[in-house]
C-alpha cells in the first residue's frame, strides 16, 4: 500500500511538473487565443494631438483671435470694475470668464469636430480599434499623426 501511494504521488508530481513546464512555452495555449492576442496587440493606435493640432491650417489665426479676445475681455474688466465692491468685481469676472470661454469654445469646436472625425476615419482605415494619446503611450501601437496631419490638411 505505501508503494502504491508513493507511485500515485509520484505520478502527480510528473503531471504537476509537465503541466506548469508544458504551460510556460505556451504549449497548453490555444492557438486562437494566441492570435487573439497577437491581433489586439495590432489594434491600437495612437496620435500626437499637441501636434496635429500644431499643424492644423488656419490655426495661428484662431490661436490670435482667442488671444485677442482675451485681450478684450481684461480690457473690459479692467474698465467697468473699477470702483465695484470686490463681490461684484468677482461676479462680473466670473460672466466674463464664462462669455470668454464660449466664445474659443466656438472657435475651436469645428477644429476638435474635424480633428476628431479623421483620428476615427485613419483609425478606421487601419483595423486600429483603440486610440490613445501618444503622451501616455510608452511602447508599442501604430503612430497616426502623420496620417491625421494629411487628412486634416486637406
Amino acid at each position: 500500500m505505501k508503494q502504491a501511494n508513493s507511485k500515485i504521488c509520484k505520478q502527480i508530481t510528473i503531471s504537476i511538473a509537465a503541466f506548469f513546464a508544458f504551460g510556460m512555452f505556451g504549449v497548453l495555449t490555444p492557438a486562437p487565443v494566441l492570435a487573439a492576442k497577437a491581433k489586439n496587440e495590432q489594434t491600437i493606435g495612437y496620435v500626437d494631438r499637441q501636434q496635429v493640432f500644431s499643424g492644423y491650417p488656419g490655426i495661428q489665426e484662431i490661436m490670435q483671435r482667442i488671444q485677442d479676445l482675451r485681450a478684450e475681455a481684461q480690457k473690459d474688466y479692467d474698465t467697468n470694475t473699477k470702483d465695484l465692491p470686490v463681490a461684484d468685481k468677482k461676479a462680473y469676472s466670473d460672466r466674463l470668464a464664462l462669455q470668454q470661454a464660449q466664445r474659443e469654445d466656438e472657435l475651436m469646436d469645428p477644429v476638435r469636430a474635424k480633428i476628431e472625425a479623421a483620428i476615427k476615419a485613419i483609425a478606421a482605415a487601419k483595423g486600429l480599434h483603440v486610440i490613445l494619446d501618444a503622451a501616455i503611450v510608452i511602447y508599442g501601437g501604430t503612430d497616426i499623426t502623420a496620417d491625421v496631419i494629411t487628412k486634416v490638411s486637406r
